[in-house]
């Protein structure tokens, strides 16, 4: 038996969490279209014959703007360390940014074997993934191999198994076969609570949310969860709630069939919207939500 940890970083919004959702075949890490979705490290395990790949998926890498922002490029950051590959991801059919270099600059600065990835490649023609390759050892340099596939399709996944394989480390698998993560449930409401604002929501909403459990009850054949919903400014209140309460009760019914069919219980949920102003940078208020240092 052998196992290994495997990070996935990448600056915002270049297709970490879908990749990691079709690596484990379950839904581990929320997704959206917005960059800055993944705020803290989310593990993904994987059992093939006697290998277990865990995959580690982390927030956008990215110079911060406020506390929150601090926290999570932290959280990314302290992903590199103690674990056996990195796979540094890319957005093909983007030029590398600034923010690529970042990254780059960020994920040599440890001494942990470097796979690129590159994504979206259903996208590319063959003469533009090879143009995209050169750019890449121009621009960020050699790496010690490069994958190409898209993770929305599961296109050419099976090649991050083959590539990761040569690097697990470890003769003790450190998760029970049947797990397929290591969140508490807890978190993935919290999370799945988060994902469904973010679907529904304009732009200006999703990096000023944040999504906490204030009680739980759990009876025979129904589990009750009473949750806060926070945001900074009043009319993002507004927008939460929608004419008549009709975007939150959406928000709610979307998040409750997936939590039932994750816990195989019905679920009651209670959400309420609260504003808690410039809460990304109330450093007591970010470490109540777990997302201190």
């Amino acid at each position: 038996m052998k196992s290994g940890f495997i990070t996935i970083v990448g600056r915002p919004n270049v297709g970490k969490s879908t990749l990691m959702n079709k690596l484990v075949k379950e839904k581990v890490a929320i997704v959206s279209d917005k960059a800055g979705t993944t705020r803290d490290q989310i593990k993904g395990i994987v059992n093939i014959g006697e290998s277990q790949f865990i995959f580690v998926d982390t927030p956008g890498i990215h110079k911060p703007k406020h506390l929150l922002g601090e926290h999570m490029t932290n959280v990314a950051l302290e992903a590199l360390e103690n674990v056996d590959l990195i796979m540094f991801m890319l957005d093909g059919t983007q030029e590398i940014s600034t923010g690529d270099m970042f990254v780059n600059e960020n994920v040599r600065s440890v001494n942990t074997p470097i796979v690129l990835v590159i994504n979206k490649i259903d996208r590319m023609t063959d003469e533009e993934i090879e143009e995209k390759k050169k750019e890449i050892r121009e621009k960020l340099g050699e790496f010690d191999e490069i994958i190409t596939l898209t993770a929305e399709y599961a296109i050419g996944i099976h090649k991050i198994f083959e590539v990761a394989e040569k690097y697990l480390s470890n003769d003790v698998w450190f998760y029970p076969e049947d797990y397929y993560t290591d969140l508490p449930v807890n978190k993935i409401v919290v999370e799945t609570v988060r994902e469904k604002i973010l679907h529904h929501t304009k732009d200006e909403i999703p990096h000023s949310v944040a999504v906490e459990i204030i009680n739980v009850e759990t009876k025979p054949a129904i589990r009750k969860y009473d949750i806060n919903i926070y945001v900074e400014r009043d009319s993002q209140k507004g927008i939460i709630i929608g004419k008549d309460g009709t975007m939150l009760k959406k928000i709610g019914i979307e998040a409750r069939r997936e939590i039932e069919h994750l816990i195989d219980l019905k679920v009651n949920l209670k959400l309420w919207v609260k504003v808690k102003k410039k809460w990304r940078k109330n450093k007591k208020f970010l470490d109540e939500m777990g997302y201190g240092k």
